[in-house]
């Protein structure tokens, strides 16, 4: 590859990862906060002047005009990015803790590897961990022992150290480098707009409880309903975050046999590996 196509290649894949990152944070922190943000304004007005949020709600809108106006939707667009945020987090947290308590919604290595050997055969996985030594060290179980220092480094939100997060991050990084569509990017942004939804469905669930003068037994059944859909969402992410472990390992492995095959086509240079015809007689 030439420089210039080199430094073009670059700007591309920075852009896209620029542009996913923003979309990400409007779509899971912005858009939450400010939902969030204005229920909770509409809490703090009905306390302060109950049964008369709209007049009051009238009032200051008229009061508000010019720099005074623009002051504060810098500050409602601040506190939105902030609540979202910390929200987000909050929920992930909560996720961490649930991915601890429950063994179910653990992955190990020893299932990870037996579960990529178990769908494309045992060649098909040496050859692609010899391409990839460090991922063939992380996904031995040999090395997966964790150690106090790990501390030092913990990843943020609901992930964890250790082997299996490290060789996560490995297949989602080189997918995201070599072949971006099948990096598993689609999955990831849908595990953090889920995620951010739960902030938002509590203190709306909340508002309408509050504003909507709602007898006891509507009220009763609308917050059954909010705990419901956010038990259905809080499920829906745990199992995302399995399948978007195994998506990245996977279409990595998927990748390597891709490039295989295309350099297998007629008029396209192929060196095979020596041990790769011995291993796929043995397997099969």
């Amino acid at each position: 590859m030439d420089p210039l196509t080199a430094v073009s290649a670059g700007k591309a894949a920075a852009g896209r990862r620029f542009a996913f990152y923003v979309s990400v944070q409007l779509t899971s922190v912005v858009v939450p906060g400010l939902v969030a943000v204005t229920c909770m304004a509409a809490l703090m007005l009905h306390a302060q002047h109950p049964g008369r949020i709209g007049p009051a709600l009238s009032g200051a809108a008229q009061s508000l005009r010019g720099p005074a106006m623009i002051l504060v939707d810098v500050s409602w667009l601040a506190s939105a990015y902030v609540v979202g945020y910390v929200g987000r987090e909050l929920a992930f947290r909560l996720l961490g803790m649930a991915e601890r308590l429950s063994s179910r919604h653990r992955v190990s290595l020893s299932t990870l590897y037996g579960e990529l050997e178990a769908s494309y055969g045992r060649a098909a996985l040496r050859r692609c961990l010899r391409t990839h030594p460090l991922l063939k060290y992380l996904l031995d179980t040999a090395n997966g022992t964790s150690s106090r220092s790990q501390t030092l480094r913990q990843p943020g939100g609901a992930l964890r150290t250790g082997n299996v997060y490290e060789a996560f991050l490995y297949a989602k990084l080189w997918l995201r480098e070599h072949n971006p569509g099948l990096a598993p990017d689609a999955t990831e942004a849908e595990i953090n707009i889920l995620v951010s939804t739960l902030l938002p469905l509590a203190l709306g669930t909340w508002s309408l409880i509050a504003l909507a003068s709602l007898s006891v037994a509507a009220a009763a059944a609308t917050a059954v309903v909010a705990a419901a859909v956010s038990a259905v969402t809080f499920a829906q992410v745990l199992r995302l975050r399995r399948i978007e472990c195994w998506e990245a390992l996977r279409n990595l492995l998927e990748d390597h046999e891709m490039r295989l095959a295309a350099a297998r086509l007629p008029g396209s240079p192929f060196t095979a590996d020596p041990g790769d015809d011995s291993q796929d007689s043995g397997a099969a």
